[in-house]
């Protein structure tokens, strides 16, 4: 493993902690409705102020491009269907002290209006059973592709987000995210990726598609990533791909959580179990499946512990939530973990006492637990659980918010 020296952005907290929270300031127009250029429009002073009250902590970092809202207005068959919220969200903070780059990439709208709100679950977080050559199969307008052969493959969602997040184009320079990084090229200067969830798989894609040799990496001083909670999305060709320029990075003096280019991931986290064990992975283990052990109407096995309920409901509702996503991914299975790093949340999960504990708890060891195992304060951005929709609280209304959005 590369070791290298950490970055002092001049606030109380550590890089990772720092780079953490820049990434969810990502999230925070989850709420807004409107037009994608409002929301850009109306989420620029949030993330400044959010960058301004955090300085203390974060160091004194600007917003230099976007924030860029990317907004569909057809769904994943191609067919119409409008969108009012921030389908896809990324900007890039700066750090003069560090002169250090925050490429930050927004997660699963959090928004529970699924009249709009349904483009990320649908289009980019599940849609698994195709996957797309990479790079070359990603193909974005407003922005070109420095590779010129294929090497592994990626989902569809992945490569439709990804496409999303190059074809941006900053309001007030209409810059590219490709191009506004060329202008800021430095040997002196480094270059982090970052995201959570959604944005903890498409930041990977999106750095390793826009530096797709060490020729291009090393126009920078170092080009980092750091992805949170994500799911996987790629084969093994696009994991040999990735982790082979952007080496696995330990940080020296940053304990438990000092790493670059691996996702840091709850071992008790639903999402990054999609898409290599969601279920029917041997042997059973809460290592490997969501769900296991499935005997109808009796009990089912879960991350959490067994589940049971009158008449096997609640074991029926976990094994309904789960199986339908694991039948949209291909037999045989393609996809392959990124390298990561796994951490226990403490404390640790208690036992389920029905399906709304189940989804409660998905949502808590989603988004809660890095908060706490990063130190930093919850997040006013709280985006849903990529795969089941699920966010804290959620539970308590199965077979509506709890669920919705399944296959």
């Amino acid at each position: 493993m590369k070791v290298v020296q950490p970055i002092n952005p001049g606030g109380s907290y550590n890089i990772i902690q720092t780079v953490y929270r820049l990434s969810r300031f990502s999230g925070l127009g989850d709420q807004i409705e409107d037009t994608a250029s409002n929301i850009a429009l109306a989420l620029g002073p949030i993330i400044d102020s959010a960058l301004t009250q955090n300085a203390q902590q974060l160091g004194v970092w600007t917003r230099v491009w976007g924030p860029c809202v990317y907004q569909t207005d057809k769904d994943c068959s191609g067919k119409g269907r409008v969108s009012k919220v921030a389908d896809n969200v990324m900007y890039v903070a700066y750090n003069a002290q560090a002169d250090c780059y925050v490429v930050a990439v927004a997660g699963t709208n959090g928004n529970r209006d699924t009249t709009y709100n349904w483009y990320d679950t649908d289009c980019l977080d599940n849609n698994v059973s195709v996957t797309v050559p990479y790079p070359m199969g990603i193909t974005p307008t407003n922005s070109t592709n420095p590779s010129r052969s294929n090497i592994g493959n990626v989902s569809q969602g992945a490569a439709w987000g990804t496409t999303n997040l190059l074809n941006m184009l900053d309001p007030r320079t209409n810059q590219s995210l490709q191009t506004f990084l060329g202008t800021k090229e430095s040997s002196k200067s480094t270059l982090v990726f970052t995201g959570h969830s959604l944005g903890g798989s498409l930041s990977p894609t999106l750095a390793r598609w826009l530096y797709p040799s060490i020729f291009d990496v090393k126009r920078w001083n170092d080009v980092f990533v750091l992805p949170t909670a994500a799911p996987t999305t790629g084969d093994q060709g696009f994991v040999n791909y990735f982790s082979g320029l952007f080496v696995p990075t330990y940080i020296t003096g940053i304990a438990n959580y000092g790493y670059w280019n691996q996702v840091i991931t709850n071992v008790y986290d639903v999402v990054p179990h999609g898409w290599t064990n969601l279920m029917n992975v041997q042997p059973h283990s809460v290592q490997n499946d969501v769900v296991w052990d499935y005997v109808k109407n009796q009990s089912i096995q879960t991350l959490y512990g067994p589940l049971t309920g009158v008449f096997g409901l609640d074991a029926n509702l976990a094994y309904g939530t789960i199986h339908p996503l694991y039948e949209r991914v291909p037999n045989p299975n393609p996809y392959v973990r990124l390298p990561s790093q796994f951490f226990m949340p403490s404390p640790l999960p208690a036992q389920p006492a029905d399906f709304a504990d189940f989804m409660t708890t998905v949502g808590q060891q989603h988004i809660d637990a890095y908060d706490a195992f990063f130190g930093v304060p919850a997040t006013v951005a709280r985006p849903k659980v990529s795969l089941l929709s699920a966010s804290p609280g959620a539970g308590t209304k199965v077979g509506s918010a709890a669920v919705r959005n399944i296959a």
